[in-house]
């Protein structure tokens, strides 16, 4: 056996939320409902810029996939020099630790939240504090009082994954302003385009205030591209040269970076999809709460009911008995909006609590 790294005994292996068997997977026979996909294919412009894009395979893509940049610095109104592309926004979760956290160093997230964060810190020697939610959601006065000297890097998942909740810009202003200036706060906003732009705030408002302050949006959830794997920062431009610097060369395939541009493009057509997800989605919550499920208020592409373990497991079993697959999280199950046919589906299998063991943990 080999000799491994001390910090390898703290990094558990990532468990995808899809878990059916090869054969379900050839034949399509699952109703997803564990990973936060899009429902829908990709449109028709971006299967043809994905088919222009695969007769160059045999070269290596544009490093600097300046023309994304390009187009996403539209799209935000920042400098190209701003942003900086990953193999999904993992990837730049990953530079973002790498660049500023020591060994022995901390990085403060909340719990339940996206569990690739502490495996990140784990991996890079450093220590993670875990901060409770609180009702479900973030509490930004604990999120504050938990950084110290130690304190490197500060994730904010939001819309928090798995519960849907959201930050108000009130208190996002809140905890960024209390992060000391030298302590990089990563706001993640994976699931931002799902957000009601009355009630989300999002960081992106707020980078031209802090230098420290990166934040996080992806390809995979809104625009339908999960299997591309493409993501993206946007940040000072000095942290932004740093992350550059901590990137994996050529990341980012050919056929991604022509497919994200494409899915810019389309973007009135995007935003009809994006719609109707938000529409399914306040409708099953509705309907699930109606059976007598707690459901937090959720901005994302899922919703999460809160169970303990013995209603999670039987909630879990009993959706698998029907072929849909759903994610087991902390306190609860998490479940993604799919087509309506879908989500049928899913509240047949369900059913009430009533109907599943009584014993349940607080909301996260």
């Amino acid at each position: 056996m080999i000799r491994v790294r001390t910090a390898m005994e703290a990094v558990p292996a990532y468990v995808a939320g899809r878990q059916g068997s090869f054969a379900d997977a050839v034949n399509q026979d699952l109703t997803q409902l564990a990973s936060n996909e899009s429902p829908f294919p990709p449109l028709p412009s971006v299967l043809a810029a994905i088919a222009g894009a695969a007769t160059d395979v045999n070269r290596y893509p544009d490093i600097d996939g300046l023309l994304l940049r390009a187009r996403l610095a539209d799209l935000h109104g920042v400098d190209v020099d701003q942003i900086v592309l990953g193999c999904g926004s993992i990837e730049v979760c990953r530079q973002a630790v790498t660049i500023a956290a020591d060994p022995d160093s901390e990085v403060v997230h909340a719990w339940p939240t996206f569990p690739e964060y502490a495996t990140i810190t784990a991996l890079a020697g450093a220590r993670a504090r875990r901060v409770p939610l609180v009702e479900a959601r973030h509490d930004v006065e604990a999120m504050a009082e938990a950084v110290t000297e130690q304190t490197r890097v500060v994730f904010v998942c939001n819309p928090n994954n798995p519960t849907g909740t959201a930050l108000t810009r009130a208190e996002l202003v809140t905890l960024v302003e209390a992060v000391p200036s030298w302590c990089l706060v990563v706001v993640d906003e994976a699931y931002a385009d799902f957000a009601d732009p009355r009630e989300f705030g999002s960081a992106l408002e707020l980078l031209g205030l802090h230098q420290n302050l990166l934040v996080l949006r992806t390809f995979s959830k809104a625009y339908g591209l999960a299997g591309l794997r493409v993501g993206y920062g946007v940040a000072d431009v000095e942290v932004a040269s740093l992350l550059l610097r901590a990137r994996i060369p050529f990341g980012v395939s050919s056929i991604a970076l022509a497919a994200a541009v494409a899915s810019i493009d389309a973007g009135p057509e995007l935003a009809a999809r994006v719609a109707t997800v938000r529409t399914e989605r306040d409708r099953m919550a509705t309907q699930l709460t109606g059976l007598g499920w707690e459901i937090p208020s959720s901005q994302a592409n899922f919703l999460w009911i809160a169970m303990g373990e013995a209603q999670a497991t039987a909630a879990a079993r009993r959706c698998a008995e029907s072929r849909i697959v759903v994610r087991r999280s902390p306190g609860g199950v998490r479940v993604t909006i799919g087509t309506e046919e879908e989500n049928g589906r899913l509240l047949d299998a369900l059913g009430s609590p009533a109907d599943l063991p009584s014993t349940r943990s607080a909301a996260p």
